[in-house]
């Protein structure tokens, strides 16, 4: 008695078929995260470096941060920074959970901060102007073609005026700068908008 064919080229065929079935086109390359960068000057010396994402990775004054932003957490050697947004009144900065600012985007193109008992300390304005809580104004910001100018200072990476004024305000201390700017940069980020876009028409 003769034993039934096998065909092993369908075999094989099923084999190739069944290995192709697996094979998936590579993810396209995603664009690299914004970098704002200001400094003194052009060519000067880096005032502030922060590249967008999450984490948002933020260098003030010389002081380097990695910050949360969902929620907004930084640990700066023993020292714990977290943004609440829990009052609804904008985001209050804590230092080890004590209250240091209340950060307000008020308009979407303008920053005001307060001190923990609501007196203001700081206003961003659209139009470049940078005011104290009185209402005098310190500075202008500037926008350029290709940057934004506070003085000496020289902001690239983007186009948000008030942003710029922020992150060159000699006012608030590195950390509130850095933790302020990375909550924008996600606020923009939230809404849509290209990473601080607000401010220039």
């Amino acid at each position: 008695m003769n034993p039934r064919p096998v065909s092993p080229p369908r075999v094989l065929v099923l084999v190739v078929l069944a290995g192709c079935q697996g094979k998936s086109e590579p993810d396209p390359p995603r664009p690299p995260p914004p970098v704002i960068e200001a400094r003194a000057g052009s060519g000067g010396t880096t005032l502030a470096h922060i590249v967008a994402g999450h984490p948002c990775r933020a260098e003030v004054d010389g002081d380097e941060m990695l910050i949360g932003t969902v929620p907004l957490i930084a640990q700066v050697g023993n020292t714990r920074w977290t943004g609440d947004d829990s009052a609804g009144d904008g985001t209050t900065l804590r230092k080890d959970g004590a209250a240091i600012v209340r950060i307000r985007d008020a308009q979407e193109a303008a920053i005001e901060v307060f001190d923990p008992h609501g007196a203001a300390l700081l206003r961003l304005s659209a139009d470049g102007a940078i005011a104290n809580g009185s209402g005098e104004i310190l500075r202008r910001a500037e926008a350029t073609r290709t940057a934004i100018k506070v003085g000496e200072a020289v902001i690239t990476g983007t186009t948000d005026i008030a942003l710029g004024g922020l992150i060159t305000s000699p006012e608030l201390i590195p950390e509130v700068r850095a933790l302020a700017a990375c909550h924008r940069l996600f606020w923009h980020e939230q809404r849509g908008s290209p990473a601080g876009s607000a401010g220039r028409k």
